[in-house]
């Protein structure tokens, strides 16, 4: 009879153990789930605040990156009021807004279409739109980006005025090395994109060339936008991004601003994912960023 009741009140504890366990279970499951479909749908506005004396009058700056072909809504309304909200003075796109083994490139060009109605538009290159154009034969994918309103710049500048503030706005694709690493079109267009008294704004899709081989330490450039890493696709609590493409597994540099050499990069972890890859703990993000005195 002992025995009976000991072998009882054991089962039942065993019970009430597994039954906290099925509870737990379910419960990280859920969140697991929340946090893939958040990571998928929910846009994180990611403000910096830019500072340089010789700025007189401040000015904002959306950055929006690594889209991949992803909708925010029909026609990427959501993504569009969001970008409103902030009241920017000039939008950056910093490349792979589109996929390199997808046809369409409508969901690009009607959002440029939209976002030129709020304020200008500057757009760099990345390694999906380069290879996009390789893959599909297609050149005029820049002229279709132009004639939406965007300016493309691909190893190119220019020099305008923003909020009264004289600025050179350049874009370039690729590995931007100092010399001593590499010789070729990307130093020959950073030497004379560097040589101006203007402020100086770098789209530049691919960062490793600036921040982890140190590119940024040579070139005088006041400030880098760049994307490319997604954040590190999956974030890991109290570790940070998991994997970077150039660099591997827990990758040095994944969002962020970095202070480097002679100016500041901007790394966004961008808004979408290529072939299928969920973010994982890893919210789409608009940059903003606020250049002040």
């Amino acid at each position: 009879m002992v025995f009976a009741v000991i072998v009882f009140n054991t089962m039942k504890k065993y019970y009430k153990f597994l039954r906290k366990l099925i509870i737990l279970s379910i419960i990280i499951v859920v969140l697991f789930c929340l946090n893939i479909f958040l990571s998928q749908k929910y846009i994180f506005v990611t403000r910096y605040t830019y500072k340089n004396p010789e700025i007189k009058q401040s000015f904002k700056i959306a950055q929006i990156t690594d889209l991949h072909n992803y909708e925010f809504g029909s026609q990427n309304y959501r993504l569009v009021e969001k970008v409103i909200q902030e009241e920017p003075d000039v939008i950056f796109l910093t490349g792979d807004m589109l996929n390199e083994y997808e046809e369409r490139t409508d969901i690009l060009i009607n959002l440029i279409k939209k976002l030129t109605l709020v304020v200008p538009v500057y757009s760099s290159l990345g390694n999906h739109e380069v290879k996009y154009m390789e893959h599909t034969d297609n050149t005029n994918l820049i002229t279709m980006m132009e004639q939406a309103g965007a300016v493309v710049l691909e190893k190119q500048y220019v020099d305008t005025e923003i909020n009264g503030v004289q600025v050179r706005i350049g874009g370039i694709y690729g590995y931007v090395l100092a010399p001593d690493k590499k010789e070729g079109v990307e130093q020959e267009f950073m030497e004379d994109f560097q040589n101006t008294d203007r402020f100086k704004i770098l789209l530049s899709h691919i960062p490793e060339g600036l921040l982890l081989w140190k590119g940024m330490e040579y070139w005088d450039v006041d400030l880098v936008f760049s994307g490319h890493v997604h954040g590190g696709q999956v974030r890991l609590p109290f570790i940070g991004g998991l994997y970077d493409p150039e660099e591997g597994y827990f990758p040095t540099y994944t969002k962020g601003m970095f202070e480097c050499g002679n100016g500041k990069l901007i790394l966004s972890a961008g808004l979408g994912s290529s072939r299928g890859r969920p973010r994982v703990n890893n919210l789409p993000e608009l940059v903003v960023c606020e250049v002040t005195k």
